[in-house]
């Protein structure tokens, strides 16, 4: 092996040990010498196997991973910092990561639920036309649940989550959208979603259906950031065309056309551009874009979906009588929502006293123990008689 190997190594090592309070005193008592340990952190070479077996077991590491010979799963490399992870992003994705470990652990212990295995999707691969793709899939799942294209889909979080994903909404970066984590289990990915709560809620239900389109495609790499800015990557162009088909429809649009009629002004704009924003829930760009790329006699032209673009959207709310409904419905963001099925799976196993407070902390309060102690005994939890089961 290189000597740039074992240099990776020992940097690994010494940064596993730190985050692990591991003190050379304990590595002497393990390996039988001091001298071992000083070998292995001046990266004077790789751990033998046994060597690695037990700091395997100490640090709950691959010990193939610390030879170099495999490479590190997600939660090892950012213990690590090795992983390619921009740092704005370490700790959500961490905290996604802190997610599917309770459900791992409440799983174990049998409290899950059935979820509808996706895994063989047909999902539309097309060389060169990802718009396509994402349009195609977007209808064979819809059609798949035998959903009228005219229908809006008004609670898409319990639909994702009924697909074996962990949804919270959760303040994120200002330019980060969401998050998607996946875990290989058994041959199955099951995937952590985390939707930024500061985005109004139609942005956030465009961004998660956009995280479902990762999660049909399988879309690999040990964690996708979805950003504000515009990627021409294949996956992100299939993702957001299969968002903004599987929300809203041709059908849908037609018939909404049909029901304004001719767009005389601005004003005529704005009423179609609220309704379809408030009917179907999808943001005020996804509905623009829709409607730029439409071809249906109809549709309002460019100058007037440019004049459209440059209004705010609450003043465009305002402006057909929806400020009120609007403003109601802005009052959720920033807030904090924790996964709905995951809470239920991680309390079961709490009441059973199979996890520990921390962990239930993890799912429901962002790691803080006195607030979700706060919140279970708000909802009626006897903590002294939970803690003793």
């Amino acid at each position: 092996m290189s000597n740039e190997a074992a240099t990776f190594d020992a940097r690994a090592l010494s940064s596993l040990l730190s985050r692990n309070d591991v003190t050379p005193s304990m590595l002497t008592e393990l390996f039988g010498s001091p001298e071992i340990g000083d070998e292995l952190l001046q990266g004077k070479r790789l751990p033998s196997r046994r060597e690695a077996s037990l700091l395997g077991m100490l640090l709950g590491v691959d010990p193939t991973v610390l030879r170099g010979a495999k490479k590190p799963p997600l939660g090892v490399s950012l213990r690590l910092g090795t992983a390619e992870v921009e740092h704005d992003v370490v700790e959500p994705v961490e905290h996604a990561m802190k997610l599917l470990a309770a459900d791992r652990l409440a799983e174990h212990w049998g409290f899950t639920a059935p979820a509808e295995d996706l895994s063989r999707f047909p999902v539309s691969r097309r060389l060169y036309k990802p718009k396509e793709d994402g349009k195609t899939t977007a209808v064979r799942l819809r059609a798949r649940l035998d959903l009228d294209p005219l229908d809006p889909i008004e609670d898409l979080t319990a639909f994702a989550e009924s697909l074996g994903c962990f949804v919270e909404y959760r303040p994120l970066p200002k330019n980060v959208h969401g998050i998607s984590v996946p875990e290989i289990r058994s041959n199955r990915k099951i995937w952590a979603i985390l939707i930024n709560s500061n985005d109004y809620w139609a942005l956030q239900r465009f961004t998660l259906a956009h995280e479902l389109s990762h999660v049909l495609y399988q879309d690999s790499g040990q964690f996708i950031i979805d950003r504000a800015q515009n990627s021409h990557a294949i996956p992100e162009i299939i993702a957001d065309s299969f968002s903004r088909h599987f929300l809203f429809p041709d059908e849908a649009l037609e018939e909404v056309l049909e029901q304004h009629g001719p767009s005389k002004g601005l004003a005529d704009v704005n009423k179609i551009v609220v309704d379809i924003m408030l009917s179907y829930g999808i943001s005020r760009q996804a509905t623009l874009k829709a409607l730029r790329e439409s071809t249906y006699p109809l549709t309002p032209s460019d100058s007037l979906l440019d004049q459209c673009a440059d209004l705010t959207v609450a003043s465009m709310m305002v402006s057909v009588g929806a400020g009120a409904a609007w403003s109601q419905m802005a009052e959720a963001e920033g807030r904090r929502y924790a996964s709905p099925r995951l809470t239920e799976h991680v309390l079961a196993a709490f009441a059973s006293g199979v996890v520990s407070l921390p962990t239930v902390a993890d799912v429901i309060a962002n790691g803080d123990e006195a607030e979700a102690a706060r919140q279970l005994r708000a909802a009626g939890w006897d903590l002294a008689t939970t803690s003793k089961r």
